[in-house]
């Protein structure tokens, strides 16, 4: 008994810490945007272009990680996913041209993905109640790790280091999480309901996951945008310096970080559904007056970052309620379709900050979130005309 419990806690640290560094290695990029741009000499749709690439790794990574961890488990998945990212940080960090940077931000990308996926289904296997609490919990150590990536590279940048010794460092940050994953044990999971295989077709055709995953992609488009963007859009489009540019991406993701430390015990009082749609609805108020007040209210943007806080994570614990069989794969699925959501829209603003500027680029991300909304609401609807369905279909057995 005693053995389990030093396994589960281990494994909490584990996943705890593998989300801190993808938060890390995530958000980083940001404030090296406009020293990349300069270093290739390219333009933002080349970025974009960049940034669309990686994304693809990701969603090769997640959209097999789901088949992998019910062929595999967790603990080669996650192992696969750590040498992919350490790979990619070397590699970028001494790439001699752009295409070749390109390709290891592609692996970089393909490791997140399965650092991701392999923690993600872990999670429901450690946390069985309080998933909204737990989730949030989990995701606050992404924002940990988010908050310090910027800031790490900022004072690199400010203290004269090159772009690439940002990346050739952050493998020493990898190297502390990979010595202690050695020294981890994964539980042996029996197959049950909840983690049996469902086919592609299935899950492609259930219009919930189909909500779930446009809905998480434009959210996480919003999310990473902020990320990507945000710092250049001060730069470019406010024309501040860069790092006041970074320590106000810095202070998005304290606040987030918080956000996620208290967000949990919010959904689980207020409700996943509603929690969704109030936070969602908050975080478009925000950026509209972070993006079109004066310079003094750009500290909104700032503190959108609250209410960006518990979107993802308590989506993903309503997705797991929702669901009662198949999860590796319907996780596995609204990772990648969501991903490929993101990727495009992210594209598209990278696109838009050269066709009419950093600023109206940067205010699709305000698009992006109403379109969450609008999506939640939706879902919401869908799902409660579901519930009421099935009720009538009981009274009905009742009646006869």
């Amino acid at each position: 008994m005693l053995e389990n419990k030093r396994m589960t806690n281990m494994l909490v640290i584990l996943i705890f810490g593998l989300m801190l560094l993808q938060g890390f290695m995530d958000n980083m990029r940001g404030v090296l945007i406009p020293s990349i741009r300069e270093a290739f000499q390219i333009d933002y749709t080349s970025l974009a272009w960049m940034m669309l690439i990686t994304t693809v790794g990701y969603i090769g990574a997640t959209f097999t990680g789901g088949m992998l961890v019910d062929r595999f488990g967790q603990q080669k998945v996650i192992f696969m996913g750590l040498t992919c990212l350490a790979g990619g940080a070397f590699g970028i960090s001494t790439a001699w041209s752009f295409p070749v940077f390109v390709l290891f931000m592609f692996l970089s990308g393909y490791g997140v993905g399965f650092i991701n996926i392999g923690a993600s289904t872990i999670t429901p296997i450690l946390f069985v109640k309080n998933q909204a609490i737990m989730m949030n919990l989990l995701h606050f150590f992404y924002g940990i790790g988010a908050t310090i990536g910027p800031r790490y590279a900022g004072v690199l940048l400010a203290s004269d280091y090159l772009w690439r010794d940002v990346y050739r460092y952050s493998i020493l940050v990898i190297g502390v999480i990979v010595v202690y994953f050695v020294t981890c044990r994964f539980p042996k999971v029996e197959r049950s309901e909840k983690r049996q295989k469902l086919p592609l077709g299935q899950i492609a055709s259930d219009k919930k996951i189909i909500l779930f995953s446009v809905l998480l992609g434009f959210y996480v488009a919003g999310e990473i945008g902020i990320a990507n963007w945000f710092v250049n859009y001060l730069q470019q489009g406010r024309g501040l310096t860069p790092l006041k540019s970074a320590s106000y991406l810095s202070l998005f993701f304290m606040i987030f970080t918080f956000g996620r430390f208290v967000g949990g015990f919010v959904a689980e009082r207020l409700g996943y559904m509603r929690s969704i749609i109030l936070y969602a609805a908050m975080v478009i108020f925000s950026l509209g007056v972070g993006m079109f007040g004066g310079k003094s209210f750009i500290v909104m943007i700032s503190i959108s970052g609250f209410f960006f806080s518990i979107i993802y994570p308590t989506t993903m614990a309503l997705l797991i309620k929702t669901f009662h069989h198949g999860i590796n794969s319907i996780l596995g699925f609204v990772m990648a379709l969501s991903s490929v959501v993101n990727m495009l829209a992210n594209w598209m603003v990278g696109k838009a900050n050269d066709l009419f500027g950093v600023s109206m680029g940067f205010y699709l991300i305000l698009v992006y979130m109403t379109i969450v909304l609008m999506l939640m609401l939706t879902l919401n609807r869908y799902i409660e005309s579901l519930t009421k369905n099935r009720e009538n279909l009981l009274l009905d057995d009742e009646t006869l």
